[in-house]
């Protein structure tokens, strides 16, 4: 098949740090043109993978994120350049834009949901939802906006490779996310200093409000000794600091649509204690993989039970479950699916673009 593989406009794939649906995306592409398909990634600045790159901006405006002018300067120019090509299939996972105007392509579009629903999402998405082909990250995100045209659920994969188990594992616990009162980093150093364990933070803090909760809420707790906060860190620093702790605090306090940074915590075969909201437990098997709780507080007892999970349970968790190739070979059965029951139309083959 030729894909066409719209990437936000916002942060080039692979990402450096913070970027969760770029790393997804640089795995998904990779494993599809693996498995033979053309693909072609529509992504700004210097991307690195194997498909073939089409850019419209040579630095991504990550410094704009969320500026209406770029994410339209770099959907409405891949649509156009789409629109005179012969591809079978679009994958849009630009956000809004792409499902806004996919009756103007003739080829079928899958958009894949990222991000959660509110009351304004549902409105945009129910209004668009026969013009394109939509695909949930986990069961949770579908079933908070169930009257759409599904055609099914790919949850997100990790680097296998890359995220792997450590050797011996430490004493301590981590929670390694964006700092914010969604992510309950404040809940995650109470129960470690409860629980008398050593905790290490690390993350990104957005400006605003983000950062005055840090301030106020979180960092009158840190002592720097039991209660640590790196900052933001590398991937791979990140992967050496999951890989060796004896598990991951994630008491989330709102619908995580997935929650990559459990999937990468098991990969590493570090066992996951989290909250039962969002995607939490389709991710987590309960006292396989981690332990799971109606409240942050209900997760405390658990931490004394970690010796009863095996860090290689998570780790063929990961694998069975979360593994690029699974989730490059669940979108190609997707994009077969959208092109059997897409309606015929009338389009001349073209040649490709130099």
């Amino acid at each position: 098949m030729r894909i066409a593989m719209i990437a936000p406009v916002w942060i080039p794939i692979p990402p450096e740090g913070y970027g969760g649906i770029e790393r997804v995306l640089a795995l998904l592409v990779d494993g599809l043109t693996e498995m033979g398909h053309d693909v072609t990634l529509f992504a700004a600045g210097t991307c690195r993978s194997r498909a073939r790159q089409v850019t419209y901006l040579e630095e991504a405006p990550t410094e704009h994120m969320g500026e209406t002018i770029f994410d339209s300067f770099h959907v409405g120019q891949a649509y156009r350049e789409i629109s005179r090509e012969d591809y079978d299939v679009v994958h849009d996972h630009s956000g809004f834009l792409g499902p806004a105007f996919a009756s103007l392509l003739s080829q079928p579009i899958v958009h894949t949901l990222h991000g959660p629903f509110t009351r304004e999402t549902r409105m945009f998405y129910e209004a668009f939802k026969d013009d394109c082909y939509f695909v949930a990250i986990s069961q949770r995100q579908k079933e908070c906006g169930p009257d759409l045209n599904y055609l099914g659920v790919v949850p997100n994969a990790v680097d296998t490779d890359k995220h792997r188990c450590g050797g011996e594992k430490g004493e301590y616990l981590v929670c390694v996310s964006r700092i914010c009162e969604d992510k309950g980093t404040e809940q995650a150093v109470a129960l470690a200093r409860m629980a008398g364990r050593r905790i290490i933070l690390a993350g990104k803090i957005d400006e605003g409000r983000d950062r005055d909760y840090f301030e106020q809420r979180v960092r009158p707790h840190l002592d720097g000794d039991q209660a640590v906060y790196l900052g933001e860190i590398s991937q791979e620093e990140k992967v050496r600091l999951i890989s060796h702790a004896r598990a991951f605090l994630f008491p989330i306090q709102w619908e995580e649509p997935f929650g990559l940074v459990m999937a990468e915590s098991l990969a590493c075969g570090t066992p996951v204690l989290a909250t039962r909201w969002g995607a939490a437990p389709e991710v987590i098997e309960h006292g396989v993989t981690g332990f799971l709780a109606a409240t942050p507080l209900e997760l405390l007892p658990f931490i004394e039970r970690l010796d009863e999970l095996d860090h290689l349970d998570c780790r063929r968790a990961a694998e069975q479950h979360f593994s690029p190739a699974v989730m490059a070979a669940s979108y190609a059965d997707i994009y077969r699916r959208a092109l059997e029951i897409h309606p015929a139309r009338l389009r001349l083959p073209r040649k490709r673009s130099a």
